[in-house]
């Protein structure tokens, strides 16, 4: 029998990763998931127009790269990579699961999701797969590398319209 990784343990984990997330680094981004069925596919599998359910705001942690500079003959442009880590308790609670794909907001980027990484345990057991009837071991995040992508392969921003906005000055100035 382990003496480390009991259900105990796990709800240490999940108590201090929640309070930590949440409440101590409490880095908040927008996460758009795909929905497969309402997006047109030509004869590749491809689409031009995806379409996203309703953005959900969720807590997680963002290792952002440095943004790496291209040019050519239109211009110049950059790319970057980020990997935001959500925590697989926080995501259930919401039943909405990360999947390649799906788009995360933050800090006014927009990110396509390359890969998921879901084999993070606490004591190296994952509880569904664990001979001690799963009374042992915790799944604790979704890893999810990503890619900066463009604003207008989104379908939810019209980027193309201008926002009229009406600014009060003082008179007294």
């Amino acid at each position: 029998m382990a003496l480390f990784g009991s259900a105990r343990d796990a709800s240490l984990f999940r108590h201090l990763n929640k309070e930590l997330i949440n409440d101590i680094v409490s880095v908040e981004v927008v996460f758009f998931k795909l929905s497969l069925q309402d997006t047109n596919e030509n004869i590749y599998g491809e689409s031009d127009k995806k379409v996203y359910y309703n953005p959900m705001k969720i807590f997680c942690l963002v290792e952002r790269d440095d943004q790496a500079f291209e040019g050519d003959d239109f211009g110049m442009d950059y790319n970057q990579t980020a990997v935001f880590s959500f925590l697989r308790d926080t995501m259930q609670d919401t039943s909405v699961y990360p999947e390649v794909g799906d788009i995360v907001e933050w800090d006014l980027d927009y990110y396509e999701i390359d890969s998921i990484v879901e084999n993070n345990y606490v004591a190296g057991k994952n509880p569904d797969t664990d001979f001690n009837r799963g009374t042992h071991g915790y799944n604790v995040a979704f890893v999810c590398s990503s890619h900066l992508t463009r604003k207008s392969r989104i379908n939810t921003l019209d980027i193309r319209s201008g926002i009229t906005k009406t600014i009060q000055i003082d008179k007294g100035i």
